[in-house]
């Protein structure tokens, strides 16, 4: 089942957070054209391992995709381009503010040619404001909103990473154009501008925990708890590393069971859930002196015993063949035209018992280019004069 069959989306996007947006809809069965710059293209298509031209980066944000290389601001080129986003349902940027006014493809000027089109504009810090006309990438963002406040240990910051910004920001736009497909089913009048940014994105994500000791304003009749990150810490073994968390009663005399330290149950600051939370780094460190003298497998089979949640920590080349992993088919491969056998993981969401797959492979550069511009009335003369004039490639 692809649940977006039908919706066509137009992106002039780049890097990750405008191109992962739409990468998951287009794993849904949305068809989305990518405007990409001349030359050069997207950023993402030079970043990472490389095999015959293609990154593996760019193979997974462009899969189920179609490729145009044009320079927007070529006048020759924009009735063509006005045309084709008039049979779009979606148009996504994330330029920054400003940018697509000042080329003719703002939401005024795309809002007119079709009434109905959902406009999704991402950025940084917001279209107006302090910050609004920085540039931005990942790291800039986790270190304002909080997420290298959150990833730190002993008051000393930490970047996670991976480009989490990005991906909450990509993962929040996805859900918001959804959201503005399904209410303009529904009979909702006229298209609509749906605004987002990296840094109100990962607020959001951030605050249900990370943030609880902010939430109530003042301090009156309230005490700062440990943060959840408080308790995510890692056991040494004798080969390797665990993963474990004791939350309830019976998960507690689990662990004390498992590493044989039995007289902390009577031990009062380890009585209770909330005694618990407030001494977990010296409960911790017992569990830690025992873990010592275990081997890994030995230790998560012994918890597995008594439902005590835990896991060994994978490599990169262990989660792959987790049985976990492939039992649920939950990474896919297959045959790209340029970069040979690709490993991906496939899209989370399975419709009605059946995972989608990929129905293209990452295009090249301006692939469909002409194959495009003939859909809306350009006759071969005029596409040899539109590269000519390099208007597209």
């Amino acid at each position: 089942m692809e649940p977006l069959r039908g919706i066509r989306i137009v992106e002039a996007t780049g890097n990750a957070s405008g191109p992962m947006a739409t990468a998951m809809l287009a794993d849904q069965g949305a068809d989305v054209i990518r405007l990409e710059p001349m030359g050069a293209g997207d950023p993402s298509r030079h970043v990472g391992g490389v095999r015959g031209g293609v990154t593996a980066y760019t193979a997974y944000l462009n899969r189920n995709k179609r490729s145009m290389a044009v320079d927007i601001k070529n006048p020759q080129l924009r009735p063509l381009l006005y045309k084709l986003i008039a049979t779009a349902d979606v148009f996504v940027q994330n330029s920054r503010p400003g940018a697509l006014e000042r080329s003719g493809f703002g939401f005024d000027d795309l809002h007119k040619l079709n009434p109905k089109l959902i406009y999704v504009s991402i950025s940084g810090f917001g279209a107006t404001g302090p910050g609004a006309h920085e540039r931005v990438y990942d790291p800039v963002i986790q270190c304002v909103s909080g997420f290298a406040a959150a990833q730190g240990t002993q008051g000393v910051p930490a970047l996670m990473k991976t480009i989490a910004s990005d991906k909450v920001a990509a993962l929040t736009a996805a859900q918001a154009i959804s959201s503005a497909l399904f209410a303009r089913e529904r009979g909702s009048i006229g298209g609509h501008h749906v605004e987002l940014s990296m840094l109100d994105a990962s607020l959001a994500f951030l605050w249900p925990e990370a943030y609880w000791n902010h939430s109530f304003v003042g301090t009156e009749g309230f005490a700062p708890k440990p943060l959840i990150g408080d308790f995510y810490k890692l056991l040494k073994t004798t080969d390797g590393y665990v993963t474990m968390i004791v939350v309830g009663d019976d998960e507690f005399r689990g662990a004390c069971r498992t590493f044989g330290t039995e007289a902390m149950y009577d031990d009062p600051r380890f009585k209770t859930l909330s005694d618990r939370f407030e001494n977990y780094t010296a409960m911790f460190a017992e569990f830690e002196k025992a873990a010592l003298s275990m081997s890994t497998a030995g230790l998560v089979a012994r918890m597995n015993e008594e439902d005590v949640p835990c896991a060994k920590v994978n490599t990169f080349d262990e989660a792959i063949i987790d049985p976990r992993v492939t039992h649920r088919a939950s990474l896919i491969e297959y045959e790209h035209p340029q970069g040979g056998r690709i490993r991906q993981a496939r899209s989370p969401a399975i419709f009605d018992g059946e995972p989608n797959g990929i129905r293209r492979p990452s295009p090249m550069l301006g692939q469909h280019t002409d194959e495009l511009l003939r859909t809306v009335g350009c006759s071969d003369a005029d596409l040899a004069a539109l590269h000519a004039a390099g208007a597209v490639g």
